[in-house]
């Protein structure tokens, strides 16, 4: 599954982003850990999801579940 996350330059919902994949127990491949322009992986134990951002937005792709499960976290944190 894929999804459109936000704009590039909605650094609150990549805050969210991120926080949600760690809270579902994603770990970065690699030594990056924030969400920069490109191509990032992130490893869970359902499977691994990518994260891409460009100069215009950001999208997820991954297990489907696991993407629900992230878009469901970052929404409750949109509303507090």
């Amino acid at each position: 599954m894929r999804a459109d996350i936000c704009a590039s330059d909605d650094y609150a919902t990549r805050d969210r982003l991120l926080a949600a994949i760690y809270e579902l127990g994603g770990a970065p491949e690699g030594d990056t850990e924030a969400i920069g322009i490109g191509l990032h992986r992130y490893l869970f134990p359902a499977g691994e999801v990518t994260v891409f951002a460009d100069a215009w937005l950001v999208d997820v792709e991954g297990p489907d579940q696991l993407v629900r499960d992230l878009l469901q976290l970052i929404s409750a944190g949109e509303r507090g």
